[in-house]
């Protein structure tokens, strides 16, 4: 299942983009979910708490707040929805690159690079959604995918995955978990954290900054193992790769 969601202001242009997508869908044998939305004020209502997109239409000229300026807020809050502006005009298309936008579609929509964008973000998706690790939980087992994981905590004896939906708490050992995440993506920054460099930004001599605003101790004995993981991370485009395409 892909869900999707769009974000434009005129009603028209959403219902063509929409019916564009369940006829890619119905070619292609794939399913989806699709929300539409007015402006970006509802779409920040509704969201997260509706549904977690894996791929979002957004019209760039809105009134209020701006296709732009609403992929900021998102940006802040996850890393790995793939953006797709609507536009008709090509002068907007560098500022772009500040949120990560996947790819710029030119008003009038044409069908078949609607159909295209759709195809490649279908398989980027699966590909993300491909590497997982199964945790336990009160309520039974869960799948996490590693692209949605922050960082993984020890306290005590017991392993908290902190997660973009929640944090897991269980109980095991860190030792144990270790190898389900392998740098160079994920690092230990300390001997209580593993790091997913995915969702780091700054990085000093005793500290790590995370993006869901939690700052995590970098100890003396790991910074330099770490400070290496990071920079050939970044280097080699590990992070880009997952949200530039």
């Amino acid at each position: 299942m892909v869900r999707i969601a769009i974000c434009e202001d005129n009603p028209d242009h959403a219902d063509i983009l929409k019916k564009m997508i369940h006829r890619w869908a119905s070619v292609e044998e794939k399913q989806v979910e699709v929300h539409c939305y007015r402006s970006a004020e509802e779409f920040l209502f509704y969201w997260p708490g509706k549904t977690n997109y894996s791929l979002a239409f957004l019209d760039i000229q809105m009134a209020s707040i701006s296709g732009l300026q609403l992929a900021q807020t998102i940006r802040r809050q996850n890393k790995t929805i793939l953006l797709v502006f609507t536009t008709g005009l090509k002068n907007y298309i560098l500022k772009g690159y500040e949120v990560k936008a996947y790819r710029f579609l030119l008003k009038p929509l044409k069908e078949k690079e609607v159909f295209a964008t759709l195809h490649d973000a279908a398989d980027e998706i699966a590909l993300l959604h491909s590497e997982a690790v199964v945790l336990p939980t009160e309520n039974g087992l869960k799948r996490v995918y590693k692209k949605d994981i922050y960082y993984v905590e020890i306290d005590d004896h017991y392993l908290v995955i902190h997660t973009i939906q929640e944090n897991i708490r269980y109980k095991m050992r860190l030792k144990d978990i270790e190898c389900h995440f392998p740098e160079p993506q994920f690092c230990k920054c300390h001997r209580s954290y593993i790091v997913n460099l995915y969702h780091t930004g700054r990085l000093t001599r005793d500290k790590v900054e995370i993006d869901n605003g939690d700052v995590l101790p970098v100890s003396r004995a790991r910074w330099t193992a770490f400070n290496e993981c990071f920079i050939g991370y970044y280097m080699y485009g590990k992070k880009d790769e997952h949200a530039d395409f």
